[in-house]
């Protein structure tokens, strides 16, 4: 009832955070969007943090016997740098940036969350802590940032639920994955630098922009999904022209695996390999990983006992056991 009492206004939400995108660290007037909806339920949210870990916002509710345990609800708040097209009456109106990894539900529904649970609060015991993250998408990440700032004390949170939208479940349905779930994330930044020069001159050159394709077709050589491992490059950039050859390119990608020890060890097998590849030509590579997200591992208690009442609440049927997923 409570659910269906606050819909419109989780929608009227969703789709105001959606038309009004920021980037990560960015986040100023969807930190004040949310402060204020928590504000806005009166004394039922004791406590409200602004700006904890630079863009942050935490609401506190306590309920009877407030020291009993603490529960905290997390959600991520930032947008992408990518521009949208859909032809809706919400979209963004931030050229170049749009909530295309759903943040803008997570928020939304969090604060719908936080308005149901505001209307129960003499009906649980203990504390519940609502947790808004700046920067999902960025390393280091706003979880770091929080953390960094005392999220995770006063009160230290017992267990900690956080959910993702999911194009490829139906309206209506959950998924769940008990243990290892999500890959660990890390940003891989190579420069190859070699001898540019006239296009024409072939006998000058060292031609980065080849070298880096051998390099790029050497290091797809630890992708592994039987592993699994990933490592994927999403961008390579020669700013050179049809006639004349760089003297340096420039290529970001991401690692993603399962494996604390087989992730530290891929590092040097790539730095292994983009030493030896850039060496035979006499260039040299400057290699740079940006060390992100750990694995992902659900409390296989928790996670069961969360799925036990999905099923209660939406039906066994509308239930899914999910694989492990690269996405971090």
């Amino acid at each position: 009832q409570l659910s269906e009492k606050y819909f419109t206004r989780v929608v009227e939400l969703r789709r105001q955070i959606h038309a009004n995108p920021e980037l990560s660290w960015h986040e100023t007037e969807t930190s004040k969007l949310v402060s204020k909806t928590l504000s806005d339920l009166g004394l039922t949210v004791s406590q409200i943090q602004s700006n904890l870990g630079q863009t942050g916002v935490v609401g506190i509710l306590k309920g009877k016997n407030s020291q009993a345990k603490c529960i905290a609800l997390r959600a991520d708040m930032d947008a992408l740098p990518i521009t949208e097209e859909n032809k809706i009456e919400y979209c963004s109106k931030n050229k170049g940036v749009m909530h295309a990894c759903g943040h803008d539900v997570h928020t939304s529904n969090l604060l719908g969350a936080a308005m149901i649970l505001s209307e129960l609060k003499n009906e649980f015991e203990g504390t519940i802590k609502f947790i808004f993250q700046p920067s999902e998408e960025k390393i280091p990440s706003g979880a770091e940032a929080m953390i960094k700032a005392g999220v995770l004390e006063n009160p230290k949170p017992d267990k900690i639920f956080g959910l993702h939208v999911s194009p490829e479940l139906g309206p209506g349905t959950f998924g769940f994955c008990s243990g290892k779930f999500m890959a660990s994330c890390d940003e891989i930044y190579l420069t190859v630098i070699g001898k540019g020069g006239h296009a024409a001159k072939i006998e000058e050159l060292k031609n980065p922009l080849l070298i880096s394709a051998e390099l790029l077709l050497e290091l797809r050589q630890l992708t592994d999904l039987q592993t699994p491992v990933v490592l994927s490059f999403g961008k390579i950039e020669g700013k050179g022209a049809t006639n004349v050859v760089p003297d340096k390119v420039e290529i970001a990608g991401t690692l993603r695996c399962f494996d604390e020890n087989l992730r530290s060890q891929l590092h040097k097998q790539i730095e292994f390999i983009c030493e030896r590849v850039t060496e035979k030509y006499l260039t040299r590579c400057e290699l740079n990983i940006l060390k992100g997200y750990p694995v992902l591992i659900n409390d296989k208690t928790v996670t069961e006992q969360a799925k036990l009442l999905a099923q209660d609440f939406i039906g066994t049927k509308n239930i899914f056991d999910l694989p492990v997923r690269m996405g971090s």
